[in-house]
């Protein structure tokens, strides 16, 4: 089996599990979306890759207009669910990593009292490992094991010797982030909502804006490091608290640089994978004026 996806994340690897992957499977890495002709392969599974909604054509993503709101993989457990029926287990890793993509988990806790949950470790390991290929077959390792232990992915989860590595790199970007606080530029948009924006290249950095009280948050990475392998790029991440949507900037942010998007839950926004020539005060403007 031929195997194309952007990035190795959470959902990203769930979904490859879901679908069978194994030891001897293709992967490949790509920067974009799948190949036309890979997207109309239904022997190829695209994931995150482009051909939101065909999963009759094995292709499993929820961006775009138009797309499915529900994350890939729970478009993947629907598609087994028609085959044998999912474990427990199983559908409480899904609920999980379905929750944690649409932002639903609410705002993390403080950074001094972080648990160590499926999403760290995860977010540990692809610190630890930046070659995407890699990260998804760690990934697959790590899903693996939750599932053969039965472990809470909410966590806390038990630091493993395989895994001590990962709980490290998790921690030390934790005790960066969090000596970054003191750098938030707050301001009150137009719609009277609590903003904050952040430069700063350690992971985490809408976390903290929402553990400061915003509502509506900017991460500015000037030297982003893309799973994929572009970079280091200048990057934005634009994300919200539950109840709240931001893909309303879309429109706005794309008229001054094609190539801004999103999942179709509408809480989070990105700049474009291979960079943006966006200033900060350009983004921070149109965050001010049209939330």
């Amino acid at each position: 089996m031929r195997i194309v996806f952007q990035q190795a994340d959470l959902d990203t690897c769930l979904t490859a599990l879901l679908v069978g992957v194994g030891d001897d499977d293709e992967l490949r890495a790509v920067t974009g979306d799948a190949s036309p002709d890979d997207l109309a392969d239904p022997s190829v599974v695209c994931i995150e890759a482009g051909g939101s909604g065909r999963t009759d054509l094995g292709n499993f993503d929820h961006h775009g207009i138009g797309a499915p709101v529900e994350p890939a993989c729970v478009q993947a457990l629907a598609a087994l669910a028609h085959v044998a029926e999912p474990s427990d287990h199983l559908r409480r890793l899904v609920r999980y990593v379905a929750d944690v993509d649409g932002g639903r988990l609410g705002a993390p806790p403080l950074v001094t009292e972080h648990v160590m949950t499926l999403s760290s470790v995860f977010s540990g390991m692809r610190l630890c490992t930046p070659e995407p290929v890699a990260q998804l077959r760690a990934g697959l390792t790590i899903l693996r094991e939750v599932l053969r232990r039965d472990f809470n992915p909410a966590g806390p989860l038990p630091e493993l010797p395989e895994w001590r590595t990962y709980f490290e790199r998790k921690r030390q970007e934790w005790n960066g982030i969090s000596s970054v606080r003191g750098r938030i530029d707050r301001f009150i948009t137009a719609g009277r909502i609590q903003a904050g924006f952040l430069e700063t290249d350690f992971v985490g950095a809408l976390g903290l804006l929402y553990d400061e009280g915003c509502e509506v948050a900017i991460a500015y990475s000037p030297r982003y490091q893309s799973p994929s392998g572009i970079g280091p790029v200048p990057k934005y991440s634009i994300g919200c608290r539950a109840g709240l949507r931001v893909d309303g900037l879309l429109a706005a942010l794309t008229a001054l640089e094609i190539g801004w998007g999103g999942p179709s839950h509408g809480t989070i926004i990105g700049s474009p994978r291979n960079g943006s020539r966006l200033s900060p005060e350009e983004v921070k403007l149109t965050v001010l004026r049209l939330c």
